[in-house]
Order: structure tokens, then sequence, then C-alpha cells
């Protein structure tokens, strides 16, 4: 009897406490669960199109910018039956104009099934419907067998632009904004809004422009679609695919500081949209690149170009590339590269990732630092410039004697011999006329491992995933060494050639190139993104760095290089002379590499002339347009 009435006492309160939480939810607290409810039953869209961030170059000039254009939208989610949707059709084909060099047979096909179910569905054959009904075929095959009962005279008398807009409204899911056209004229605009149909709306899609025609812009990367291979990733962070992303170079490397922030819909009971929260555009992103000096260069490079086009030997010339970038954080100031077609002009910007040459002398600084740091040559060195001979090879010699040198003299003065000399003692052996030099391995890694602390043979890791490397040549022999330490051998692009003479400029400390330092938030508020970066350190003693930087500065005052400079400025560089190939044809290309001033440098400078000579039956004249180049390019640089 205790334990019936325990238990009763039990059941007593627990219908007690169900009784009290009944009343705390339907009657005390109803208001809160009913909008919690109505809260998981809402559904939230986003927008498909906020603006992205500009981009801006260094002293705040916008060379990226967003233009907005008029979108004719349609959404489904207005509880339209396709039997309305084909009505519409009718009415906005009068009204809009449509490419339809896309238009697909399928779209015409499933178009036409639209607008004829009943007919089409009674020409499927019983034996078809009784696999179909038995599920001996596939839904998707089904399908395919219906839609190929659509005669040819069916589809061609069907309208491809009626067809077109029935797939653009069809593709995708319910809710879905699809995008019907772009660039609504405003004809357009009025003729859909007399319409009133339901489920369509005009909205604001965003456009990148380019307020300044320069060839950089093909480096900025253009927006799209998210590719294939990319999809997961971006899933992953958030993306839907239909958002519009960079796509490449710096449009994609900073896609998630430029990507704007997508406003929110609320599809109300109706099915209508009520705006929550409206686009909010994304970071700008600040370069380094100075446009006003970058524009100015373009100019002199077009104008030399075509100089030199005038004389035969430049048959195979194109174009140039100039590098200009600050020596103390790596910021690229300007970047100018084109080629020559008749009378036009095409940017090769992209060719600063991927082209590499064989480019000379220049390399002889980072020659002698091979040298220095094997103990082989130091400030006592001397040689009488010649030519060497190794066993079953031809003699290599300086472009033309040049009597007893220092290793300061043989920069200011290009000595090959020094440089072959070097070389031979770099990997122990000492030279001997007609020698048998056979190089290992080793000795060419003792100057690719120095190479490569300039920037020569690595990247540089500017802020553009699609920078490659030069060419490594593969064979072993003395001969391919000497030819290593003159920059005959190896192919380096004009990035990594910027690199290196940056790196000399400084001192020893090779930064990471850059094109983009910071962003601006919708606050105001600038942070930094890529700060400057020293990647390594050379590792020479200060004295050896010092007496290389005073033969390049040799060089412009007496050297190679002399006169490459106007008085306005006192700069240090080096030539390179190599001998390159066009569809087979022997040619020479001209690099220049410099820094300026030559006390405390400001800008490190690149130029590379690709072919600029060939050997002609007419002529083997040499158009001096590196020498020209470099003057103009300084005026420009200390113009004010």
């Amino acid at each position: 009897m205790k334990k019936n009435r325990r238990l009763k006492l039990i059941m007593l309160l627990l219908n007690l406490v169900v009784i009290i939480r009944l009343v705390d939810i339907c009657v005390l607290q109803s208001n809160k669960y009913q909008v919690l409810y109505d809260s998981l039953k809402e559904t939230i869209i986003e927008s498909n199109y906020p603006p992205r961030g500009r981009i801006l170059d260094a002293k705040g000039r916008i060379l990226v910018d967003n233009k907005g254009v008029k979108v004719l939208i349609f959404n489904s989610l207005s509880g339209i039956s396709q039997k309305e949707q084909l009505e519409m059709i009718e009415k906005i084909s009068e009204v809009i104009e449509l490419d339809t060099s896309d238009v697909t047979e399928i779209m015409m096909r499933e178009y036409i099934f639209a607008q004829n179910k009943e007919l089409i569905n009674g020409r499927i054959s019983e034996e078809v419907k009784e696999k179909y009904k038995n599920r001996q075929m596939k839904q998707k095959d089904y399908e395919e067998n219906r839609l190929s009962l659509i005669t040819e005279e069916e589809i061609q008398s069907a309208d491809k632009e009626k067809a077109k807009l029935f797939y653009l409204m069809q593709k995708g899911y319910n809710y879905q904004d699809k995008v019907i056209k772009s660039n609504i004229t405003d004809q357009e605009l009025t003729a859909i809004n007399e319409l009133h149909l339901k489920g369509f709306r005009i909205d604001i899609k965003w456009e990148r422009v380019y307020p300044y025609d320069t060839t950089l812009n093909a480096l900025f990367g253009s927006v799209g679609s998210i590719p294939k291979e990319d999809k997961e990733e971006y899933l992953k962070n958030g993306y839907s695919l239909e958002d519009m992303v960079g796509v490449s170079f710096l449009e994609k490397y900073y896609e998630s500081y430029l990507k704007g922030t997508k406003g929110t819909y609320r599809i109300e009971s109706d099915h209508q949209l009520s705006k929550i929260s409206e686009d909010i555009k994304g970071n700008d992103l600040i370069l380094s690149i100075d446009i006003e000096k970058q524009m100015a260069i373009e100019e002199v490079l077009k104008k030399e170009i075509k100089n030199a086009k005038k004389y035969p030997s430049a048959k195979y010339y194109q174009g140039s590339y100039i590098v200009v970038s600050n020596p103390n954080d790596g910021g690229i100031v300007a970047l100018v590269a084109m080629k020559a077609t008749e009378d036009n002009f095409t940017s090769d910007v992209i060719g600063f990732l991927t082209n590499s040459y064989t480019v000379g002398s220049v390399v002889k600084g980072a020659s002698h630092t091979v040298a220095y740091m094997n103990g082989v040559i130091d400030e006592k060195t001397k040689m009488t410039d010649s030519c060497v001979k190794l066993f079953s090879q031809g003699q290599k010699c300086s472009w033309k004697r040049l009597g007893t040198l220092n290793d300061i003299d043989a920069l200011t003065y290009s000595s090959n011999y020094f440089q072959f000399i070097s070389a031979i003692k770099v990997s122990g052996k000492k030279y001997t006329y007609n020698m048998k030099f056979n190089a290992t391995e080793d000795d060419f890694n003792k100057y690719r491992t120095v190479f490569s602390s300039y920037g020569l043979g690595s990247k540089t890791g500017i802020d553009i995933y699609e920078e490659k490397l030069g060419i490594k040549g593969s064979l072993v022999t003395g001969d391919l060494l000497l030819n290593l330490s003159i920059g005959q051998y190896d192919t380096y692009t004009p990035l990594m050639l910027n690199n290196y003479i940056a790196t000399i400029a400084n001192g020893g400390s090779r930064y990471q190139l850059r094109l983009a330092s910071s962003i601006v938030n919708q606050e105001g508020e600038k942070k930094e993104v890529n700060p400057p970066t020293i990647l390594n350190k050379v590792g020479l003693d200060e004295k050896y760095m010092n007496r290389i930087k005073t033969g390049m500065h040799n060089v412009v005052l007496k050297g190679t290089a002399s006169g490459y400079f106007n008085k306005i400025v006192d700069g240090a560089g080096k030539t390179g002379t190599s001998e390159t190939f066009y569809n087979g044809v022997s040619t020479n290309t001209k690099s220049f590499v410099a820094f300026l001033p030559y006390e405390n440098p400001e800008y490190a400078l690149t130029i590379i002339s690709p072919h600029i000579t060939a050997k002609t039956g007419t002529s083997s004249y040499a158009y001096p347009i590196n020498s020209r180049l470099s003057r103009q390019i300084a005026e420009i640089l200390f113009e004010n």
C-alpha cells in the first residue's frame, strides 16, 4: 500500500511539473517562443554582387574602381508556376534583347518541351513508359529519351531568345537570384517596369573599371566565377558557387581583403523580399606603385621602341622590360613592359612573371661574391686581362684586352677573364693553357647558392601566385661553369634581376618584392597586410660588398655604362650582353641594372631588352636603347 501511495505521489508531482511547464510555455512566455519559432522558419538570402574594394596607388590615386550596372534579376520564390513563367517570357522577350550565340540544342529542346508537355509525352513509347514505371530506366535517361522525341522542324521554328530566357529563369535553386541580363538600357528598364511582372526586379551589379590606360591593368587581374579546381576551398571558406571572386593576379591574391560583404534579405510570408542589411564594399588595397611615374616611363618606352625599330638590326626586337623598386623595402614603384605589333603596343607585364633570359655581365657582382666568399680574390688581387683556352674549346675572352685589373676594375670594365680565372680557382684548380677542366655539380652549386641569395634563380616572393622560375642548365662541364659566371647559362626573370640589384643597393638584405602593402577599411583605418620582409641576407663582409658597389659606381662614371645617367643623379650599375636566339636566329639581349642615388639609394632599376640586335646583311648597328631609357627614367624618378 505504501508503495502504491508513493508511486501515485510521484506521478502527481510529475503531472504537476508538466502542467506548470505548459502554462509557462503556452501562456507566460508564449510571445518569446512565437518569436523563436518564427525565426526558425524564416528564410534569409544574400545579395549576389557586393562591391569589391578599390585598388589605389601609393599616393591614393584610384587604379581599379567599381561601376554599378543595372541588371534584370528573376527569383521564383514568389510561387510562380512554370505556366506563368512561360507567359512572362512572351512579354519579356518583347522588351529586351539577348545574345543568343550561346544557345544550345538542349536549351531549345527543354523550352519546347515546357511549352508542349502533353504533346511530347504522348510520343513516348509504351516500352519506355513500362521500363520507367518498373524502375528499369533512370530518371535522367527517361528525360533524355523524352527530349529526343522533339523534331528538328520544331527546333528550327522555336525562338532562340525565348529558349534562353527559359533557361536563365530555370537554372539554379528556387531561392537563388537569376541574372537575366546585365547592362539594362534605360529604355528596357522603363518597359520592364511597365509590365509589373512578379518575380522580376532591377538590381545593381558592380563591375571593375580602370581609370588609367596603363599596361599595368593586366596585372591587377580579373573577377569571375569560382574556378572548378578551387570550388571546395571557396565553399569551405563560406562562399557560394554563384559568387564572383578574383581569379588572377592581384584580385586573386588579395581576394579575402577585396571581397565585399553581401547584403541580406528576408523572404516574407507573401514571398516578397525585404532588405535586412546593405551591401558593404570590400577593403581598399594600397599599392607601392606610383601611377604617374609608371605612365611617364610607359611613354618613354613607346618612343624608344619606335626609334629602335627603324634599324634593320632590331628586326627581332619587340619591346623591353623595366622594373623600378624601392631597395629598402621591396616595394615595386613601376612595372613597364610592352610589345610593338606594327603601329600598336600591347602590354607584356605578365612576362615579368613568366619570361626569363640569359642576362650577361650584370651578374658579375654576384660572381665576385662567390670569389670573395671562397677566398680566391680580395682587395689585393690583380690580373692581367687575357683569354682562357680549355681543352677542345675555343678561346674565351673579354670584349677587349683590358690590361691589369684589380677586383673593382674588373667590374668597372667588365672583364670576363677575371671571372673565368676566379671560377677555375673556386673549383680548386689552377688555370693552365689548354687544360682539361671537369667541373662538378658542387662547383655549380657554389655559384648557384650565392646567386640565389641575391634572388637570381629563386622566386622573389612577389604577391602574385603566377610567378615562375627561370631555367637552370642541367649539363655540368667546365666550359659551362665559366659561362655561368658571366651570366651566359642559367636564365632569370626581370623581377629576379631587380631583386639582385636591390640587394646590392641596400648592402646585402634581400627583400621580398611586393606590389601591395596595406588596406584601408570602411572606417578609413589603414592596416599593413604585407609588411617589408627580409627573405635572407647574402652574408658577404661589408668591406667586399662596398667594393662591389664601388665597382658598379665606376661602371657609370667611366666604365661600360658611362653616359647612362645625366648629371642630375649619381647612380651605380652594371651592363650585360648575352647571346640569345629568336626562332633560330642569333640575337643579342641587352641588360642593365642600377641603383640610384649611389649614396643612400632610393630606387633599384632593371632594364632587359631581348633580341635588340641581330646580324643582318645590311647593318650591325646596335641602337643604344638601354642607355637612352635609363637617362630618361632617372629624370622621371627625380623630376621633383
